[in-house]
């Protein structure tokens, strides 16, 4: 369980890292990601068609190394 948390702990911190080069390559404001912008100066970003195609080439490559 310990290592499972550590490995998602570090996969926050890298996502959080590379989310400059996700926004400059487009990557990061996908079609059905949601920004919502209701009070100024705070927005709230889910970027759930993001998180699943990240999560899509991470499932596919862990398929490929495991195999």
């Amino acid at each position: 369980m310990a290592r499972w948390l550590i490995t998602f702990g570090v996969l926050v911190t890298l996502g959080s890292l590379l989310s400059p080069w996700l926004l400059a390559l487009g990557l990061a404001r996908l079609p059905g990601d949601i920004l919502v912008d209701l009070v100024p100066g705070y927005r709230f970003y889910l970027p759930i068609t993001t998180a699943l195609l990240i999560s899509a080439v991470i499932a596919g490559v862990w398929r490929l190394l495991s195999h």
